[in-house]
Parts: C-alpha cells; structure tokens; sequence
C-alpha cells in the first residue's frame, strides 16, 4: 500500500532530494511537495496523506511550520507530523514536541542522505503504527458491531420468545376460562343463573371489562336484559338505531373510532375504546346478543374475539338444551295430566320394556303403588299370557304404527283384566318410549 507524504519546504533543491531519496528508500513512498503553508493547507484539504514533514521556516511571507502543525492537529490529531529544524533550534524543536510532533531532525548535522534515511525510517514507523491502530480500532468497531447485532437478534429472539410465552398464557388463559363455563353451565339450574355466570367468566378475558347477556323477545323482538355489567340495554338499543339493522346475524366490532364518531351513542359510553356485539343463534334465528366492552383497548384483540365466538356457541347451545328440557316438561306435565283425567289403563315403557310410568286408574286396578310397578317390565304385566304375541306387538309398534292388542292384562295369577290396548311409540324425557293404552272391555 502506498504511503503518500506531503512534504513542505521553500527549498526547491530539498523537495529534489527528499523525492529521489526516499523514494530509493522505499517504493512504496508517494511524495508531494509544496512551499508554502497556504499551499500546503490546500492540499491537506483536497487530498488524503499518510504523514506530513515540513520545515520550521518556510520563508518570509509565509506561517512557520509550527503554525502548520497546530492548524493539522486541531484538523487531524492522529496523521505522522515530522519537523525540521535548523542548528542551535531546541527551543523551536521543544515546542514543536509540545504542539504534537510526532518526531523532529536538525538539517545540517547529517548529510543528505543520512537525513532522508532517518525521515524515512520514522515516516514508516509512523505509519505502520497508525495503520495498525487504525486497523485494530476499525477490527474492535467491527467486532462492537456484530455483538451490538447480536445482541440486538438476542433481544429481538428473547421479546419474541416472551410474547409467543405471554400470547400462549392467554390462550391457555381463553381456554381455562371456556372450560370453566362449560362447568358452570353444566351446574347451572336456571337460565339467569347461568348468564350471570357466563359473563362474569366473559369479562375475565384480555381488555374486557363490561357487558351484557340480552334475551330477545321473539314475538316482539325486545331486548330483556338477563345479566349486566356496566353496559346497559339502551346502548344496544342506540346500535340498532345508527345501524338501521333489526337483528344482528353475525358479529360486530367497533373500535375507539367506530364509537368516537357515532352520532346515537350516548355520551356516557363515548369512554368506552372497543365493543363487541355477538348473535346468540339456536334454531337458526338469533335469541340473544352478548355484548362486550372494554375502556382500555383500541379494538378486541383477534384471539379473544375467537374466544368469544366460541362462547356465544356455548350459549346458544346451552340455551337450546334449556328449551328442550322445557318442551319434555312441558309434554310430560301435559301427558301425565291427560293420562290421570282419564277411565282407561295408561302405560308408558322404556325401549327396554321397563314401565316407567302408569297412571292412577292402571295402579288402582293392578293394586300396586308406582315404586312396585316402577320396578316391573311389560312381561311381568302380561304374565301367563301369550309373552311372544306382546312383544310382537311393541315391535310393530317401533315401526311407526298404532298397534292394536286385545290381549288380557295380569292382576295376579288368578285375576286377569280383559282390555283392548292400543300401543304406540313416541318420546317420554327425551328417550324412546312405548305408550299403552288399554280399555276394559267390560267397561265399554
């Protein structure tokens, strides 16, 4: 690699020498030479040198060279600077020393070459040393460099690794919850209790903090308002009525902006950031909206408006059970009533044959309490009669067809009830049943 020196002298003849001297010395020396310090300055300022030697007297229009040297130091504290003085010039060479000269030679003492010699082996030495400098400090920079990037990927792995550890708490989080509900529904007795329980579970979730179950009225589509928490039904009301919507058929989710730019929602809500509105569906009409709210949070956040979706199904296939065990009620309250009004003997059997239920007149004339009857089958029944003609009844009747049978009921061994029955399948508490009714002949 070259070593481009700059040399300043108002000799002509020494900038000759220095040029055809070092240059023997070493080739890979580049000399440059100049007279004057204003020359000089504008080569220093134009082109990029490895070391400057200058002499201290530079003529009389021009700076000495030790004003050269403090103008380099201020502009390049770093760049070999050597200086030449003449004899009997310590004071000049002390100076020079103490304004951060590198090295300093007496012109004169030596012969030419002897001087070019010294100038040169400093200007190497020099060189060298500030070229490994350079070399280590840039290898330390570089090597500051890649630990600050390794660092930085540590770092950026480690936020990842505590976000995906944080994001999997919380769906761990979702999914504790969600089965927390699936308990409480399973415990819950009454529809109230468990809305009441599904959204105290509900605004345990991330940036949830307020809501509210709301039963739709399905003859007059009115909201009734079955469990609440900070959001009351009139919000939902003023939705509907911005929206010009009567039933929502899928979710909806309003962010801070959504709600600060509505013109129906009432200013005490206009605190609330984010709002939720989920359609409780059974029986492909919507029955409920559950409505969520959260004052710290922009929007829902993705993964909780999975959750919720979820829990929404949750509901409706809660509230589709409750309807069911309902309507069995219902039909069995209205079949136990229509069976105890009546003259005629009334049997209901299990697929299994087993009696699960007889009205009073059937008790009366059998003499036995239910808790008995309860423990027989059909076969006990019909004792001491023709079992495979019954049995091939009820199988006719699992067909689908009313079945007619006139065979004889047992009392006792002895005692036997002719009737005429009419058997017929259908659904007693949700199971498949067997319904028999008999009529006695004699009482016709």
């Amino acid at each position: 690699m070259k070593i481009r020196v700059l040399v300043v002298d108002d000799d002509e003849d020494l900038l000759f020498l220095a040029s055809k001297f070092l240059e023997k010395e070493d080739e890979r020396f580049e000399l440059i030479g100049v007279n004057t310090d204003q020359e000089a300055l504008q080569k220093l300022e134009e082109e990029k040198f490895d070391a400057i030697v200058c002499d201290h007297y530079l003529g009389p229009h021009s700076r000495t060279g030790l004003d050269l040297l403090e103008w380099v130091r201020e502009a390049n504290p770093h760049i070999p600077f050597i200086i030449l003085t003449g004899r009997s010039q310590e004071a000049v060479a002390i100076r020079a020393l103490n304004l951060g000269a590198d090295y300093y030679l007496k012109k004169g003492d030596d012969e030419v070459r002897e001087l070019f010699s010294q100038i040169a082996v400093r200007i190497i030495s020099e060189v060298e040393q500030r070229r490994s400098e350079e070399a280590l400090e840039a290898a330390y920079a570089d090597l500051e460099n890649r630990v600050a990037e390794r660092t930085a990927e540590l770092e950026e792995m480690n936020q990842r690794l505590l976000h995906e550890i944080n994001e999997r708490r919380k769906v761990e989080h979702s999914l504790i919850l969600q089965q927390e509900l699936g308990n409480t529904l399973c415990k819950a007795t009454n529809l109230t209790d468990a809305l009441d329980g599904i959204l105290k579970t509900v605004v345990q979730l991330e940036g949830i903090d307020s809501g509210g179950i709301y039963l739709i009225d399905g003859r007059t589509g009115k909201f009734d308002v079955s469990s609440s928490q900070g959001l009351s039904s009139h919000f939902l009301y003023n939705f509907y009525k911005e929206t010009g919507e009567t039933s929502i058929d899928k979710p909806v989710y309003l962010t801070m902006r959504d709600i600060q730019n509505s013109k129906t929602i009432e200013e005490q809500y206009k605190n609330l950031t984010a709002v939720a509105f989920l359609p409780v569906t059974s029986e492909d009409r919507t029955v409920a909206i559950l409505s969520l709210a959260s004052h710290t949070h922009d929007e829902i956040p993705e993964r909780n408006r999975r959750t919720l979706e979820a829990i929404s199904i949750q509901i409706a296939a809660y509230m589709t059970r409750i309807n069911a065990e309902n309507s069995i009620l219902d039909s069995k309250a209205g079949l136990t009533l229509v069976s105890e009004l009546s003259d005629d003997l009334f049997l209901i059997i299990g697929s299994d044959h087993k009696i699960v239920y007889a009205n009073k007149k059937t008790l009366d004339r059998l003499n036995v309490s239910m808790d008995v009857l309860l423990k027989k089958t059909i076969q006990d029944i019909y004792r001491g009669v023709d079992i495979e003609k019954i049995k091939t009844d009820i199988e006719n009747a699992n067909e689908g067809s009313i079945v007619r049978s006139d065979i004889s009921i047992a009392v006792n061994n002895e005692i036997k009830i002719n009737a005429t029955a009419k058997i017929r399948k259908g659904k007693y508490e949700g199971r498949d049943a067997f319904f028999i009714l008999a009529r006695e002949v004699d009482s016709q």
